[in-house]
């Protein structure tokens, strides 16, 4: 009778370990379904340090041409599907409230170097245009002939920083970054800083640069490395 109710014993145990696991596999989810269930055109990951700044010309201060620096390389986007949520989270990105709208073929004229982005889909709440569908990184069948661009309602977000900085990866003996400081009161309330005293990056403080030597094709390099078109005439005296 004792090895009777040991017998069942081990039966009843020898099932409940075979159904325990079973239910386990069916109440928790596969991964594997999970992973294949992600749509195509899903967002690109954020780029560390992502810059945006509006080149072309003729322009104001808040529309032009988009140009996005990843990778060491500023590029531009493609005009295909591009909508006011694309642009909208693009002016947000450069510190302006919302967009008012964009513009297409090349408007602004043509962008150089890479086509970083093309067939862009935002939802329009996104911090970053990187945070968007699209085709990904560098894919792209479209020509700077179809370069986007926007136009952004000139209200500053409150509290935005705009320090007219552009971060560059580059080796420890060229520049990193440069910027416009502003010496004259009116200047620095206006953004962006479109004049100024010429600064750069240097260890974990900012630098001036000597003007011996200094030509009009410095101001140019240092105007587009700002997301300028062109420099104009300043008056050197004032800053002695």
């Amino acid at each position: 009778m004792e090895k009777l109710r040991h017998r069942q014993e081990l039966v009843v145990s020898l099932l409940f370990g075979l159904w325990l696991p079973h239910c386990l596999t069916q109440t928790t989810p596969p991964i594997r379904a999970n992973l294949a269930s992600t749509p195509s055109g899903s967002p690109q990951a954020q780029p560390e340090q992502l810059k945006v700044r509006l080149g072309g010309y003729p322009r104001k201060h808040n529309e032009g041409r988009v140009e996005l620096f990843y990778k060491g390389e500023w590029g531009t986007i493609c005009d295909d599907d591009f909508s006011i949520a694309n642009a909208n989270v693009l002016c947000r990105q450069l510190g302006f409230v919302s967009a008012t709208g964009w513009t297409h073929s090349a408007k602004y004229g043509k962008g150089q170097g890479k086509i970083w982005l093309d067939n862009v889909l935002c939802n329009g709440g996104e911090k970053s245009i990187g945070l968007c569908k699209s085709r990904g990184w560098g894919n792209s069948d479209c020509t700077h002939d179809e370069d986007a661009g926007v136009v952004c309602k000139d209200e500053r977000i409150p509290g935005f920083v705009d320090s007219n900085i552009i971060d560059a990866q580059v080796d420890e003996k060229k520049v990193e970054e440069v910027r416009l400081r502003s010496v004259i009161a009116p200047g620095r309330k206006k953004l962006p800083i479109t004049e100024g005293v010429v600064e750069v990056k240097h260890k974990d403080g900012w630098a001036q640069i000597c003007d011996l030597g200094w030509t009009i094709k410095n101001t140019h390099v240092v105007c587009g490395m700002l997301g300028f078109p062109h420099e104009r005439k300043v008056n050197k005296n004032f800053y002695k």
